[in-house]
């Protein structure tokens, strides 16, 4: 009897480092030397505390201000996005507005097609005729999503769905001209 009031047994039990430990027949109060806290000073106690980075007497402003990230493209981008997303929302633009941008942005290509002065008309009209099916085939790729519930449009995708019908007009006007150069 007298020997158990003096040892306890520790059970085996499974070490910090995943090991097994095997049942072990111990002094009252003893702690195996792997499960003793290693000791800290007050300074290095000290020194967890800190903020790492800071320096003693520093200005705690300028600190945050030298702590805080540059933004990279992708976040300023990204930033502008949702500015654009905002203003469209705000401004609340219906379809018949979007139809009269989209008539006086195509009347501006024009004007800028006529100044260009290509060297070949006739491989003018055809690259305009290309890129304008090209343009056609994005817009009923959009509207067959748009249909089917897979996409709700932005401001600028209804601007591209609206004017669908100005881009086959100026395609079948190019190649009436194509037809008459020929």
């Amino acid at each position: 009897m007298a020997d158990d009031d003096k040892y306890d047994v520790i059970p085996a039990s499974q070490r910090p480092d995943g090991t097994w430990r095997k049942e072990v027949k111990v002094k009252k109060g003893y702690v195996p030397p792997d499960e003793v806290k290693k000791f800290e000073t007050r300074g290095s106690k000290w020194r967890d505390e800190q903020i790492p980075g800071f320096v003693p007497g520093m200005d705690p402003e300028a600190f945050a201000a030298s702590q805080q990230k540059p933004k990279s493209q992708h976040q300023r981008r990204n930033e502008n996005r949702k500015k654009r997303k905002e203003e469209a929302a705000k401004a609340g633009s219906s379809v018949d507005e979007v139809a009269e941008g989209v008539e006086k942005v195509s009347l501006k290509a024009e004007a800028a097609k006529t100044e260009e002065a290509p060297m070949d008309p006739k491989e003018a009209l055809q690259k305009r005729i290309r890129n304008l099916k090209k343009k056609l085939k994005q817009i009923d790729e959009l509207k067959g999503k748009v249909d089917k519930g897979e996409l709700t449009p932005n401001q600028e995708q209804a601007e591209k769905i609206a004017s669908q019908a100005a881009v086959e007009q100026e395609i079948k006007t190019l190649e009436a001209e194509l037809a008459a150069m020929a």
